[in-house]
C-alpha cells in the first residue's frame, strides 16, 4: 500500500493530503459558513473584507471615472 494514500471506502485510494481534496475543502468551508451564520457570527471576516477592498481598488480605483 502506498504511504501517501489514506484508506477510504470504495474502489480507489484517496490522496492523504487534504489540500488535494478540493471538493471536501469546499464542503468544510460551506459547513463552517453555515455554522457561523446560525450562531449569529459574521460569515465574512474583517480580513476578508480588507482583502476584497484592496482587490476592488486595484481593479476599479475610486474617483477616476468621470
Amino acid at each position: 500500500m502506498n504511504s501517501t494514500r489514506s484508506r477510504a471506502l470504495g474502489p480507489k485510494s484517496v490522496p492523504s493530503d487534504r489540500r488535494n481534496r478540493r471538493r471536501l475543502r469546499e464542503l468544510c468551508d460551506e459547513v463552517l459558513a453555515s455554522y457561523r451564520l446560525a450562531s449569529d457570527r459574521d460569515v465574512i471576516s474583517e480580513s476578508d473584507r480588507a482583502d476584497a477592498r484592496a482587490m476592488l481598488a486595484s481593479i476599479a480605483p475610486l474617483g477616476s471615472a468621470k
